[in-house]
């Protein structure tokens, strides 16, 4: 199904009446995209295909080895393990070190006061609800405060036909005309790309920008995109800067501030001096509608739809700048909301992965070369299998601690040792005081000192991405929605 069809089947509804939407056929998913391209199937002969040449060409490595050097197998692939946390410390300090210029697209206040209300063009604002009743008065106040000709602004929410609560809350907040309201289909995926999909056929503006739930912009943010792609076009998609206005609610969002500190500051803006793919955000991230249509649109079936866009405008030559503008959202605040959260994108980042090395070679051509797909598999396939490795390092640490055993000792023979402390003690001391960096740059002098509890940060991590590795295969595409609004009824 193309995008127009999409557009032929469904009617905008506006807000006033809440209508029942039209049924739909059930295999109109809104995958506007080859099915190739698209996590829909997990499993092509492509990628089972790639998967055993990989497990052989290891395990052929492994035998060479033990054949010619006499090395046993398990050593093998502890060595191999140590060099990529070697690697990627590397590459992931190189990459800060550019961050830390702060190579921001920068929009100054004479360069807004200068744009004329009649040259701006009409603007998409998408806002996918689900169960949200408790932040629309906020929404609503949020998208009230944006500085830009509210007859230019094309807001569409998107709404499940039996989310009844969600529905009156909006109706009680009894928005303006510019906000419409548009029922999705009963039809699976029932994930937040899908209701993307649905709506963008819709979207009226050039430009179009995501803001979830609980999001606040910057009330100027929509007009320095606008002044960014004008002055920059061959830009098809400005990330902007993430921040939470509740990160003092407790330990947990003290610690996933000081995360959010050091990849919008450090970690993408040195990605993106580097010209190297970005995993984007999933909100407050604006495009081009053009560009988006090129790609066809989000992945439906992919519950990181955000990372998968970035590498998917990427391929097809699309250029990402950072912009200097913060959106500020929730931080979630109970280790199981968080968890639910994170474990949804590490399974994003591992269908991300799987979809984008179909074919790696083709990959590794439209991506630009080997330097990019380098970056691209120590950016998101790598962040899962760090995060998943990180366990199995904890469990052996402690089985050694606590039996002294010789097999363990056995794994970090050699030189194995050494790279292996110099990952694990350089490394992790290292982006301890990256994290505390980020968020000294950022003027949050009080979250320094939680740096140090970042470990058990990783812990969790490491937990998060077992949960997700698991459901590849028992829930794919199964969307873990986060409980927003928890601010609201605790001050901080």
């Amino acid at each position: 199904m193309t995008i127009l069809q999409a557009e032929r089947q469904l009617v905008f509804f506006p807000q006033a009446s809440f209508p029942i939407p039209i049924s739909k056929p059930a295999a109109a998913d809104y995958l506007f995209r080859p099915e190739l391209e698209s996590f829909k199937r997990a499993f092509y002969p492509e990628t089972i295909f790639l998967a055993l040449a990989c497990v052989g060409f290891l395990g052929g490595s492994a035998l060479l080895f033990y054949l010619i050097f006499g090395i046993p197998v398990l050593v093998f692939f502890s060595g191999l393990l140590a060099c990529f946390y070697l690697g990627l410390m590397i590459f992931k300090l190189l990459v800060v070190q550019r961050g830390l210029a702060r190579p921001f697209l920068q929009v100054s206040k004479s360069d807004l006061e200068a744009l004329r209300k009649e040259d701006l063009p009409v603007y998409t604002i998408l806002i996918p609800l689900y169960q949200e009743a408790k932040v629309i008065p906020q929404i609503m106040e949020a998208m009230g405060a944006i500085d830009y000709p509210k007859e230019k602004l094309d807001i569409i929410i998107t709404l499940e036909e039996y989310d009844e609560e969600t529905r009156m809350a909006i109706e009680k907040a009894n928005p303006p005309a510019h906000f419409k309201i548009l029922i999705l289909p009963n039809v699976e995926p029932k994930t937040k790309p899908k209701a993307l999909n649905v709506a963008f056929p819709y979207a009226k503006g050039e430009f179009l920008v995501i803001y979830d739930a609980e999001i606040i912009p910057d009330i100027d943010q929509l007009k320095k995109a606008y002044y960014a792609f004008q002055r920059h076009p061959e830009v098809a998609c400005l990330q902007t800067r993430l921040d939470h206005y509740n990160q003092n609610q407790n330990l947990l969002t003290r610690l996933f501030n000081i995360e959010f500190n050091f990849y919008y500051d450090l970690f993408l803006p040195g990605l993106q001096q580097f010209g190297c793919p970005m995993p984007l955000s999933g909100h407050s991230t604006h495009f081009r509608k053009s560009a988006l249509e090129d790609v066809g649109a989000w992945d439906p079936y992919n519950v990181a739809e955000d990372c998968d866009m970035g590498i998917a405008l990427y391929r097809k030559g699309y250029r990402t700048e950072i912009l200097d503008s913060q959106s500020k959202e929730e931080a979630t605040t109970t280790v199981s909301s968080w968890m639910r959260q994170r474990s949804r994108w590490m399974k994003g980042f591992s269908q991300s992965s799987i979809v984008h090395m179909r074919h790696p070679l083709l990959f590794k051509d439209e991506i630009g070369g080997w330097k990019n797909f380098l970056a691209f598999f120590l950016t998101v396939p790598g962040t899962v299998l760090l995060n998943f490795c990180n366990l199995f390092y904890w469990i052996l640490l402690v089985g050694w601690f606590t039996t002294h055993s010789v097999f363990i000792q056995d794994l970090f023979a050699g030189p194995i040792i050494s790279i292996s402390l110099i990952s694990a003690i350089g490394g992790s001391s290292l982006f301890v005081y990256m994290n505390a960096v980020a968020a000294y740059r950022r003027k949050k002098y009080e979250l320094v000192k939680y740096s140090l509890l970042f470990p058990l940060y990783w812990i969790l991590l490491a937990l998060a991405t077992v949960r997700a590795v698991v459901q590849i295969f028992t829930s794919p595409h199964q969307w873990d929605k986060t409980v927003h609004g928890t601010h609201i009824s605790k001050k901080v």
